[in-house]
């Protein structure tokens, strides 16, 4: 009985939820407000957000916020909001829409929200990332769509058992996939594992500074500036040197697009 997602996370009262989201398009209007108080003082701040002021503030940067810990010393998901489960109900991704008009940095933020779930539908339009899963124990990215964003498809950060499955991006700017800074375990187990997902007409089809420990199979790379990049070339990313990531049976095909021509002559800046 809610009209928008956020209002729905807003209203978990114990962990393990699931959350049924019908079909259309969700612009989330509530989220788009001036913000007020403290909030506003911080909107004009150079340096990033912390966790404690993202979750005051959780649509300085974000449409929609998952905020799983509390405010006690420690970093363990302790809200209701753990193991939460976010389903489209359309036959495909595509029925369900988070639109965010590049209105946010993010359109879903999930942040020690350990046990997160999203499920099939689609997320378009964010200046960063469509879905941001950061520093979490446990999340899955599951049939689920991300196009047309500024940098990243899915972007995951420090975070650990993670799943990607049969999962989309395409038209990103930087990379349609990325697992940054996943736990350091060398080869004793995967800490993300990406499996039956298509990135295809982004800049990047893998990306991942530090992305330590993925096991990536069975998914297609094609028609990106750069099919699949491992590095370790940026500083302050937890896990460098990135090392232990294993790819099997992948199709890696039909790069090498040139992407910075649209830049060069305007068209991305028209499309804005």
């Amino acid at each position: 009985g809610f009209r928008n997602i956020q209002a729905a996370i807003d209203h978990v009262e114990r962990p393990g939820t699931r959350i049924l989201i019908q079909p259309g398009i969700y612009r989330e209007k509530p989220s788009l407000e001036p913000q007020t108080g403290r909030c506003a003082e911080l909107e004009n701040r150079s340096e990033p957000l912390t966790y404690h002021q993202h979750k005051v503030c959780p649509h300085m940067q974000n449409l929609i916020a998952i905020m799983g810990d509390s405010s006690d010393p420690g970093m363990a998901c302790d809200l209701p909001v753990c193991r939460l489960q976010l389903e489209g109900t359309g036959a495909r991704p595509t029925d369900v829409i988070v639109e965010n008009r590049f209105h946010k940095l993010n359109a879903i933020r999930a942040d020690r929200a350990d046990g997160v779930y999203f499920r099939n539908f689609t997320v378009q339009h964010a200046e960063f990332n469509s879905i941001y899963v950061i520093e979490t124990d446990g999340f899955v990215i599951d049939r689920m769509l991300a196009r047309w964003n500024d940098e990243y498809g899915f972007l995951t950060f420090s975070s650990d058992h993670g799943l990607y499955k049969r999962c989309e991006a395409y038209g990103n700017g930087d990379s349609g996939l990325y697992p940054g800074s996943a736990a350091d375990l060398g080869h004793r187990r995967p800490s993300i594992e990406i499996r039956h997902c298509s990135s295809h007409h982004n800049a990047l089809g893998y990306s991942g500074t530090s992305g330590n420990s993925t096991f990536v199979h069975h998914n297609r790379f094609f028609q990106n500036g750069t099919g699949a990049v491992m590095d370790s070339f940026f500083p302050d990313h937890p896990g460098l040197p990135q090392d232990s990531a294993t790819f099997r049976h992948n199709l890696i095909y039909a790069n090498n697009r040139d992407y910075y021509k649209y830049w060069a002559d305007g068209t991305c800046e028209d499309i804005q």
